[in-house]
């Protein structure tokens, strides 16, 4: 072969002497994580059938999603969620909850020059009722898989993805432009939110309760301007704000963390349906992990299996590695 004409593509990494060392290194680090904590270790194919890989609700997994076969209906999956949604399926009326936890490769298109096409994720889920102590549980342990890039600081988004749910809920807008709402939500971009809002003929005081949600962002003082909000608006979310407040007090205690409450935090995949959070690390401009609950499937009885989870691309805690 030759040499000249080895190149990698762009968004595709190779690791070769110390980096690689440190990756097999790293992988048996978490593995250690997940045992201590009691998560059932699981091994899921690269390739599978399309209904396995996009079985969450949104549309982020079927965009990301790629087709390998026009005669077989089977994908290389972008995440590994949906793949431990279909194994807890299997013994879900035998067990009332299920811990997995699982690491391999994914593939994502993808145009921004941040993020790879190929990263190695890894991650834990919880299927049952859902708790707090179960997502406090889940988020010491994602700190703990974050920690292993001995970074020095790490900052905790908090949401809850309820209340801009319940917001987009309350007005009539065409499902184009919600799209185009959501993405600036994201960007928090309040100029460019009026006129979209103006141009849908949303009334003025949707966008001042816009406005006010998007402000709420910042420490756990916060906690009582955005119970007063629920009061003004009508928001039945007490236990929403409950839940955000108690878990934020159970992880204080994590040694190098600032929690913060970014009520329109928008980061995490669209399927998940309530409390959620982003993990933040120095050099890197975006999340290193992502996490929260969700609606899995529906039971036969008609019930829904409620879940939470989080997940780490294992290369970005070799990215940002403090040596």
């Amino acid at each position: 072969m030759n040499p000249q004409k080895f190149l990698i593509p762009d968004g595709i990494e190779y690791y070769s002497g110390k980096e690689a060392l440190l990756f097999e290194r790293l992988k048996s680090s978490v593995l250690d994580i997940f045992k201590k904590y009691r998560y059932q270790f699981v091994v899921t194919p690269i390739i599978d059938s399309l209904n396995n890989l996009t079985n969450l609700n949104g549309d982020n997994l079927k965009n990301y999603t790629t087709r390998i076969s026009h005669t077989r209906d089977l994908g290389v999956r972008a995440d590994i969620t949906p793949q431990i949604v279909r194994l807890d399926y299997q013994s879900h009326q035998i067990n009332k909850s299920n811990k997995y936890c699982y690491m391999g490769d994914i593939y994502r298109e993808t145009s921004s020059s941040f993020d790879r096409n190929n990263p190695f994720q890894i991650g834990a889920e919880y299927f049952g009722p859902v708790s707090d102590s179960t997502d406090i549980e889940l988020i010491k342990m994602c700190y703990e898989v974050v920690s292993l890039s001995r970074t020095k600081s790490i900052v905790i988004d908090l949401s809850d993805s309820f209340f801009i749910n319940n917001f987009l809920s309350t007005i009539k807008i065409s499902d184009r432009n919600k799209d185009e709402l959501i993405s600036l939500i994201n960007m928090k971009s309040i100029d460019e939110i009026k006129v979209l809002l103006k141009e849908s003929k949303v009334p003025k005081r949707k966008y001042d309760e816009l406005s006010e949600l998007i402000s709420f962002d910042g420490p756990l003082t916060i906690i009582n301007k955005i119970k007063n909000f629920c009061e003004r608006y009508s928001y039945n979310a007490l236990e929403n704000v409950k839940a955000i407040s108690n878990i934020s007090n159970k992880l204080k205690t994590l040694k190098g963390i600032t929690i913060n409450i970014d009520l329109c935090s928008l980061k995490t995949m669209d399927y998940e349906s309530g409390f959620n959070y982003s993990f933040y690390v120095n050099n890197l401009r975006k999340p290193i992990a992502l996490g929260g609950r969700y609606d899995s499937y529906k039971c036969n009885d008609g019930s829904t299996r409620n879940a939470t989870g989080f997940s780490i691309d294992l290369k970005d805690v070799i990215t940002v590695y403090e040596k």
